[in-house]
């Protein structure tokens, strides 16, 4: 990381831009890594729940944001020189983090309920905030509008409203956070499609 960093920053006009996502996306998926290891206890047979199934698909939901902003979206030919691409990676792995302690904390009838739905809100917030700042890089056809982030920001709001406001209840939280992420991801998968019917030839048998 660090030695990406200091090859960003003394070689600027020589920086390969699609080998440094490549890069550090490797680690982005590491971090996933972590949440699966974490996700791994509530999967045995003594823990496997509901919310087994729910914190799974939202980590799916998280994943495949990452991947449509930094595999599809961004502008790899664009100029973006990678400086904020680098550093807007940290607050990504920190969200990241905070999901996977905040897993744990959620469902443990000893723990804070309104301080652990916070906890977890908030390291979503924070990975998903850091992507969308990065749409500012993305093809000249896939940058976002305020209509966009407008949307992205009210899932997220209501999404956080109603946890918080039924932070007693564990499932419930954890239903509303997958229905959020997932919504997130719908918005997404239907603005990337429709801005690259129109713009752009689709490389992919769906269409």
């Amino acid at each position: 990381m660090h030695w990406d960093n200091r090859f960003a920053c003394s070689r600027p006009n020589q920086i390969n831009l699609p080998h440094l996502i490549e890069r550090i996306s490797l680690l982005v998926i590491i971090t996933f890594g972590e949440m699966i290891m974490g996700l791994a206890d509530f999967f045995t047979l003594e823990h496997f729940s509901i919310h087994s199934i729910l914190y799974f698909i939202i980590m799916i939901n998280l994943f495949m944001n990452y991947f449509g902003q930094f595999d599809h979206a961004i502008d790899e030919e664009g100029e973006n020189k990678g400086i904020f691409l680098i550093y807007s990676h940290y607050p990504i792995f920190i969200g990241l983090i905070m999901v996977t302690v905040s897993m744990s904390f959620l469902v443990n009838p000893e723990a804070h309920h309104l301080f652990a739905t916070s906890f977890f809100y908030a390291g979503i917030g924070l990975f998903q905030a850091t992507v969308l700042s990065n749409g500012r890089f993305n093809k000249s056809y896939l940058k976002y509008d305020k209509i966009y982030y407008g949307l992205q920001a009210t899932f997220f709001l209501i999404g956080l409203l109603l946890s918080l406001l039924f932070s007693d209840n564990p499932t419930i939280v954890i239903a509303i956070a997958t229905l959020m992420t997932l919504a997130m991801e719908i918005h997404f998968t239907y603005f990337y499609m429709t801005q690259t019917k129109k713009f752009s030839t689709p490389n992919w048998e769906l269409f």
